[in-house]
């Protein structure tokens, strides 16, 4: 990944969609206006921030990728796996609509979600020009929404997942992701052949590999072209909203994706 400051903002990109001219970004906590514990590129107002101070974050972020505000579209966030394509910006006087990924083959529309440890994967076809971004909690990871992705990408847009290229941006690493057994079962139903390269035991505790979790997902849909960023939001709390790493209290980083 590189990185990237611009009008005290720090953002990060894959360098394989930013050669295709892909407008994208994976906010850090870095530039904004929201005081602590949101401190400062806070992009949700479900943690307890002010609607004006995400309302200012929200313009700086697109400020900073000469986009629109007007152009985005957003959803409310469950952890599961619903998935929903658009080919208009949202219209922020209606109310969210619940899903964990979204897809648009509409240039002029500008696909964000929110994080702090969730892993956020972005889609983009230079083909037929699609893009999509998802969020990927353990409880998605384990329901595999990449491949309900994909599959949307390829039923409702055409696209072919070998055409598809994938970022996997910041989230939890797998030294932190810790869990317990209910949740190690859940992914060894899910990933039976692959368990043991998600799962492993250090010191006593079990820990699971979401990266690689998410890689296995979209491989087996058929796409190869897939980039890891493997920057641990526990481990850079300096520069990532971290939900376990704050403990709870803490703001949520923006990740934004358009083609246009």
């Amino acid at each position: 990944m590189i990185s990237i400051e611009k009008d005290g903002l720090k953002y990060y990109q894959f360098e394989r969609l930013n050669n295709l001219g892909v407008r994208h970004g994976f906010f850090t906590r870095l530039g904004g206006v929201s005081p602590a514990p949101f401190d400062s590129l806070n992009m949700a107002i479900t943690v307890g921030d002010s609607n004006e101070n995400v309302l200012e974050n929200l313009r700086r972020m697109f400020n900073a990728l000469d986009l629109d505000l007007a152009s985005r579209y957003d959803g409310w966030q469950v952890h599961g796996a619903t998935v929903i394509c658009t080919d208009v910006p949202r219209d922020i006087r209606t109310r969210t609509i619940r899903t964990d990924g979204i897809v648009t083959d509409n240039p002029d529309v500008t696909l964000v979600m929110r994080f702090g440890d969730c892993v956020p994967v972005l889609l983009y076809d230079p083909v037929k020009k699609v893009s999509a971004v998802y969020h990927a909690g353990w409880p998605g990871t384990v329901l595999q929404i990449g491949q309900q992705v994909v599959r949307n990408m390829s039923e409702v847009y055409g696209c072919d997942p070998a055409d598809l290229i994938a970022g996997i941006g910041p989230s939890i690493g797998p030294d932190h992701f810790v869990v317990r057994d209910d949740v190690r079962n859940r992914f060894l139903a899910s990933f039976p052949e692959d368990a043991e390269k998600l799962i492993f035991e250090q010191d006593g505790l079990i820990h699971i590999d979401l990266w690689k979790a998410n890689r296995i997902t979209l491989e087996n849909a058929g796409v190869t072209k897939i980039d890891t960023a493997e920057i641990c939001t526990v481990c850079h709390l300096n520069e990532w909203f971290s939900h376990r790493g704050d403990h709870g209290k803490t703001g949520r980083f923006g990740v934004l994706i358009n083609f246009g």
